[in-house]
């Protein structure tokens, strides 16, 4: 039976929703649970176009649904990490469940859209240019860095640092015009750009924010939960910087083969 990314969803959440009615002190858990209504829609887009094979409107719909479950797994992270604090084993529990659930749906629509995007690029359908695009993608990056935190009012000089972001739109759009002409040299100046840019970009934010965020952290600091909430969404946005960066790295290889 051919794989579907929403139901398969809807199934696991259901499993948790029950399991967290019998588990005590779940209720951080199922909140979380249960406001995943942006996966189930994102899922059902992808089904559908997985279903009528249309390579575009299936990068696009993946592009969707690995946004969508990125945003709700570091919900159900924050979660798990606080819960852990507070020796709370029931949340833990219904919060590490779905986020298991969660990552299934997504690794599964990505291998199974490999596999039809390969299948339509043999047949000649599949030649388009990616719907998602560098700029698309920093801007994405943005919302869910905006997601993740809430509707918490950061302080005036952290706005301002992280709103002023200017500079990596340019150089995101700069990559996607050297990936476009398929130009070795434009690209590799691109690349250089965004490196520099995004490192100044990030070290003015996280200097504003005052927290201390690296590449590879996973802890959390035992903070305010506002200190707490930004800590997470900064390292989350500076591994989408790094994201970008490998893919432009990747398209750059390939081009000089």
């Amino acid at each position: 039976m051919p794989f579907a990314a929403a139901p398969e969803f809807k199934k696991h959440k259901a499993k948790c929703e029950a399991e967290a009615k019998k588990i005590p002190n779940s209720g951080d858990a199922l909140a979380v649970v249960k406001k995943s209504g942006d996966v189930e829609k994102a899922a059902a887009a992808w089904d559908k176009a997985y279903k009528a094979g249309d390579a575009k409107a299936l990068r696009a719909a993946l592009a969707d649904l690995l946004q969508a479950t990125k945003i709700f797994r570091a919900k159900l992270s924050a979660v798990i990490v606080k819960a852990q604090k507070a020796k709370n084993e029931g949340a833990v529990e219904v919060a590490a469940d779905m986020l298991g659930g969660a990552m299934n749906v997504e690794q599964m629509a990505q291998l199974e859209s490999q596999s039809v995007l390969k299948k339509l690029e043999k047949a000649g359908s599949a030649k388009e240019m990616p719907a998602t695009t560098f700029f698309a993608d920093w801007t994405s990056a943005k919302k869910m860095f905006e997601a993740l935190t809430g509707k918490k009012k950061p302080a005036e000089g952290f706005l301002l640092a992280f709103r002023a972001s200017s500079g990596l739109e340019k150089a995101t759009k700069a990559l996607d015009a050297a990936t476009r002409a398929n130009d070795v040299d434009a690209l590799q100046k691109a690349i250089k750009g965004f490196e520099k840019t995004g490192s100044e970009y990030f070290a003015t934010v996280k200097k504003k924010a005052k927290v201390s965020v690296a590449a590879d952290d996973t802890d959390i600091p035992d903070e305010s939960e506002e200190a707490f909430n930004y800590d997470q969404a900064l390292a989350i946005l500076l591994k989408n910087l790094n994201v970008i960066r490998k893919e432009a790295g990747d398209i750059l290889a390939e081009a000089r083969k």
